[in-house]
């Protein structure tokens, strides 16, 4: 009678020599494989650098430069051969060839967030100098992290609040506005390219841009109400001109008005490019790209396209806005919510501040027109009127502390 032995009680026996040959072997050839690439001076299987990425080949014994993608340009690998005109703390100007350049936002004080700060506003205005100069014609505004931009600085506007320091904070808004208005008129196209989270400042970055290409899952809004202010950076304008230039043609100017100033009024956050297009922050002709890692390439390629025979926009000096008789029915809606407890008082006066801006003013009316520089102007005025008041300093603090809004 024979006797049965399970693997356990074979391998007891010694019964599993040759697996141990076949490991000794392949642990021989392992060592030769990294012996050969020692001694050929190189460290690592894989490199980067001169823009390339290669690995070490042991059957050739060489390395092997890897065939990149077509339609993806690392930023990380690109880089690496010199292609960094100029770096700062937080941003990146980079020549991405055929006289394309590329502002890469890589914060130093929240990499993961990219919240706008001074580097961004300088690099920024130093890549429009070299387009406007003819050293280069057209500029992708984009990079590779976790979020495109969440929005402003809050730490810095709620010193500057707190300390009264209202020239300061004056002199950094209207920074922020003219880079938005030289993005706009600037002499050769500029690419936006936003993904993930794209909020408050970021989108007031991406609004003026000639063109954008978007990952289709963005989380896009101008969120500032819900910190006690309104947008500052031209945000209101860009939603205007939207309003403007889209909408149906059954819309009038108030209805056009009324449904940018709920989108704002209420932060609303797209959850996708295409709902972002639907509330207004993204224009209907914008380009929404699925797989991220396409989105510099794609950028490129339109930044290209644009380019031959680009003209900027015109300046818009003919505003057609509702003036005091949309002011007046926007507050009697205001004061509606506000009875039925949907808004706190602070809400409605953050309301109304921002139906003043959407409405243009005191000089917009049913004759009267207004510029674009006007809006930009009370749209300033009205966020250093709001960052003076307590409960909106109280908003911002507890959303540095607890990450969420404060609803006083």
């Amino acid at each position: 009678m024979g006797v049965w032995l399970g693997k356990g009680a074979l391998r007891k026996l010694g019964c599993n020599w040759g697996s141990k040959i076949r490991r000794s072997y392949e642990n021989r050839r392992e060592e030769s494989t990294i012996v050969d690439m020692l001694e050929s001076g190189r460290d690592t299987f894989y490199t980067t650098e001169n823009g390339e990425q290669t690995y070490w080949c042991p059957i050739e014994k060489h390395p092997v430069t890897i065939k990149p993608n077509p339609k993806v340009i690392n930023l990380a690998i690109y880089k690496t051969g010199n292609k960094t005109l100029k770096r700062d703390l937080s941003a990146s100007v980079n020549d991405l060839g055929d006289g394309i350049l590329n502002v890469e936002f890589h914060s130093i004080l929240q990499p993961t967030l990219n919240p706008i700060d001074g580097s961004y506003i300088e690099m920024i205005n130093f890549a429009l100098d070299l387009i406007e100069t003819g050293d280069y014609k057209s500029m992708v505004l984009g990079h590779q992290g976790a979020n495109f931009c969440a929005g402003a600085n809050l730490n810095l506007i709620l010193e500057l609040c707190q300390n009264n320091m209202w020239d300061e904070l004056d002199f950094a808004i209207k920074t922020l506005q003219d880079t938005t208005q030289r993005i706009r008129f600037s002499k050769g196209p500029v690419v936006a390219v936003p993904f993930q989270l794209t909020l408050g400042g970021g989108v007031e970055i991406v609004q003026p841009a000639a063109h954008r290409v978007v990952a289709a899952e963005t989380y896009m809004g101008l969120v500032e109400v819900g910190v006690g202010l309104i947008p500052g950076g031209g945000g209101n304008l860009r939603m205007i001109l939207n309003a403007m230039d889209g909408g149906t043609g059954r819309m009038g100017a108030f209805q056009k008005i009324q449904k940018t100033f709920e989108t704002v009024g209420f932060a609303k956050v797209a959850t996708s490019a295409d709902e972002a297009k639907h509330l207004g922050y993204l224009k209907k002709d914008d380009t929404v790209v699925l797989n991220r890692d396409h989105l510099i390439q794609t950028a490129k390629n339109k930044a290209l396209e644009l380019a031959d025979g680009y003209e900027p926009p015109t300046y818009r000096d003919n505003l057609k806005l509702p003036g005091a008789g949309g002011r007046t029915a926007l507050s009697m809606a205001l004061k509606g919510f506000k009875i039925q407890g949907k808004i706190s008082e602070h809400d409605m006066f953050i309301g109304e501040k921002l139906a003043y801006v959407m409405t243009g003013g005191d000089k917009a009316g049913l004759t009267k027109t207004v510029d674009e520089q006007y809006i930009l102007d009370i749209e300033r005025e009205a966020f250093i009127s709001l960052g003076g008041e307590k409960l909106t300093q109280d908003r911002i603090s507890y959303m540095l502390k607890k990450g969420k809004p404060l609803r006083n």
